[in-house]
């Protein structure tokens, strides 16, 4: 069986779609969740599935991560999913993991992309920027910030009344309908 593990920090709509989406599979699981946030609600949301969740502060995760590194080896893990995470992986993750951690994006990379573009920031500046399209990017995790391969793009029109909240909807729906699609074409 293929194992992956979810790095997330946040409301986990997407970890709990990769939970639901693999609960019954007989060839990929969800193994695990590794948080950045003690009380994330993610946390919850993987406790429903009885998905075991790995806290580490923030200080780890931008240190010495050895301890991160070995228990995802230990765990057997195949693919590390970043859905939502907030932290920086440090070069030890993914030097360990090298082209085996996927990132979603909501964006169409390479544009919105880098430091400060995440969230809701990511789609008022789709919108300020007058873009006709959005979407999300699927990638491998390099160590320059949403500057990995692209593994896949998924796309969505911005309507003119758009604002960053109804533009949000319309990502999600891309992500919760592609992002298991994508990890399984990875693992089979």
């Amino acid at each position: 069986m293929k194992k992956i593990a979810i790095f997330a920090s946040g409301t986990g709509s997407n970890a709990e779609n990769l939970a639901r989406a693999f609960a019954d599979d007989l060839q990929i699981c969800v193994d695990s969740l590794f948080c950045d946030r003690e009380n994330a609600p993610v946390v919850e949301k993987m406790h429903r599935y009885g998905v075991p969740v790995f806290y580490f502060p923030k200080e780890v995760w931008r240190g010495d991560c050895k301890e991160i590194v070995e228990l995802l080896q230990d765990r057997g893990i195949d693919l590390i999913v970043l859905a939502g995470f907030t932290s920086f992986v440090a070069d030890c993750i993914v030097q360990a993991f090298d082209r085996r951690i996927i990132n979603l994006h909501p964006s169409l990379l390479p544009k919105f992309g880098g430091k400060g573009m995440w969230g809701m920031n990511v789609h008022r500046a789709v919108i300020e920027a007058g873009e006709k399209e959005s979407g999300i990017t699927v990638h491998y995790v390099s160590p320059e910030i949403d500057g990995g391969e692209i593994v896949a793009q998924f796309k969505c029109e911005v309507l003119p009344d758009d604002t960053p909240e109804t533009l949000v909807s319309r990502i999600h729906a891309l992500e919760h309908r592609y992002l298991p699609v994508v990890v399984r074409s990875l693992l089979e």
